[in-house]
């Protein structure tokens, strides 16, 4: 069975064997044939659970990869998270089950593995800032409105509360991202 490391995507860019300039064929060798499609015409996503391939039509290179459904704000958090199959599975580092992570827990591990990165503003016209690496490229998003669920024993939603923070450090992960630049 073949590991993907979700840290060393972050520090490097390559998720398993695919990167930047891998290509449709690539990720479907490496993930396998049961995925969804999306066409956005000049581009097209094969997408595996939460887990996105963005690539050109006409030459079916990569040229962006993410996840941005980390937000713990639903049922099935769980199955966004977590990538496998019978061939591979995604070693999910500091992902849990169930938990929104914050803009200062990444900080956290990130320093702790002696990954270096930049803080960015995300845009001129908001306060959430992008957390950048600056060997691979990859980025984290946030937000600063969110959800929280309650999962019952068997799984369902049991209460769901809606916070906004003011302090960037408790902003809540949205997405990692790598894209072509």
């Amino acid at each position: 069975m073949t590991i993907i490391q979700l840290k060393e995507f972050v520090k490097t860019g390559k998720f398993g064997t695919i990167t930047i300039g891998s290509t449709k064929t690539d990720v479907i060798n490496l993930l396998g044939n049961k995925y969804s499609f999306g066409d956005l015409g000049e581009t097209q996503i094969i997408k595996y659970g939460a887990y996105e391939f963005f690539y050109w039509t006409e030459t079916e290179i990569i040229f962006g990869i993410q996840n941005d459904q980390l937000q713990a704000d639903c049922s099935n958090h769980k199955e966004m998270i977590n990538l496998k199959n019978k061939n591979y599975r995604l070693d999910k580092w500091f992902l849990q089950n169930n938990k929104n992570i914050t803009f200062g827990e990444v900080i956290a591990f990130l320093e702790q593995e002696s990954i270096f990165f930049e803080i960015l503003p995300a845009s001129i016209s908001n306060s959430e800032n992008v957390i950048k690496c600056l060997e691979s490229n990859v980025s984290f998003d946030f937000v600063n409105e969110y959800d929280f669920v309650e999962l019952d024993e068997k799984g369902k939603v049991k209460t769901s509360n809606q916070y906004f923070e003011t302090e960037q450090s408790k902003y809540v992960l949205n997405g990692i991202r790598l894209f072509e630049h």
